[in-house]
């Protein structure tokens, strides 16, 4: 009676087994990275829009875009002033009137009657592509706080500087009259990217009013690499660089992003653009006026 000899496998093909799948997940790898970036960057883009549908909800509402900030601010009949930061205003159009209610209105943000409010997660506020969310105070106060992806068009210069007026200002949110270059020329949010630090770094508090905190500027293109004139900062080469700059009024953010070649970007009529970091200088300044009269064209 014969027997068949079963015949496994020779070392020499099982290594040539193993490079080949070796090389398939080489292959594979990229493609299934770009895949989830290209989902992330939609969930970015998404954000923008809710974010401009809440703009547009509370024009609604107000019969003008909130302000954009309530910075130290004096309480009628006292010596003492209020801080308000933009978010707030749109918390009850984005599905968050629970942390709207929970906010002490009469204070501060930066009191304790409103850490409760300061530390749930804003997941419209969060472009997956960055890092996370929360972060512990070192300076300030204790405990933690949100930062957030998206800051306003605070203008082309510095915070006190504008240049040509934008949509959002101290006390002041615009009406859709005052937008007399057109709201589909005219930014109104956009990208901007969290610090990997804990330490004195305003960048990207959305619980903030501090003019280097979400006030957005476009001295310089979008993902410069120039760096930023902030209070305090440590310095991310290539990603996020910055300088100090002790004059309030001096200070200026650049709109960026961890997108590849450029930032998406709210304008006032609610639809979202990804701008591309070579555009024309002038006009992305342009788009930051609202009646500056500027012819923009393609970009």
């Amino acid at each position: 009676m014969l027997r068949t000899q079963k015949r496994g496998f020779t070392l020499i093909e099982l290594l040539v087994v193993i490079a080949i799948i070796a090389i398939l997940i080489a292959l594979l790898l990229p493609a299934v990275q770009q895949a989830r970036e290209a989902a992330r960057r939609s969930s970015c883009k998404n954000n923008l829009k809710q974010l401009g549908l809440a703009l547009h909800n509370y024009h609604d509402a107000h019969t003008r875009f909130p302000p954009g900030m309530l910075y130290r601010v004096n309480i009628p009949g006292t010596s003492s002033t209020k801080r308000t930061p933009f978010c707030l205003f749109l918390l009850p159009f984005i599905d968050q009137a629970n942390i709207y209610n929970l906010y002490n209105h009469n204070d501060s943000w930066h009191l304790t009657s409103n850490d409760p409010a300061r530390i749930i997660p804003i997941p419209t506020w969060q472009c997956p592509s960055d890092r996370d969310a929360i972060f512990p105070h070192q300076f300030y106060m204790a405990g933690e706080s949100i930062r957030g992806n998206y800051g306003l068009n605070w203008g082309r210069n510095t915070f006190a500087n504008q240049g040509a007026a934008s949509p959002f200002n101290n006390i002041f949110g615009a009406k859709f009259r005052d937008i007399t270059d057109g709201t589909s020329n005219t930014l109104a949010m956009m990208e901007m990217l969290k610090p990997a630090t804990t330490a004195w770094d305003l960048r990207a508090w959305i619980w903030n009013d501090e003019p280097d905190a979400y006030p957005l500027m476009t001295r310089v293109g979008p993902n410069s690499t120039s760096p930023d004139l902030v209070t305090r900062c440590v310095n991310e080469a290539g990603r996020l660089p910055c300088i100090m700059e002790g004059t309030p009024g001096n200070r200026s953010v650049a709109a960026r992003s961890m997108h590849t070649g450029g930032v998406h970007a709210l304008l006032c009529d609610g639809s979202v653009r990804f701008v591309s970091n070579n555009i024309d200088l002038t006009t992305w300044q342009s788009l930051s006026s609202m009646a500056g009269g500027e012819v923009i064209g393609e970009y």
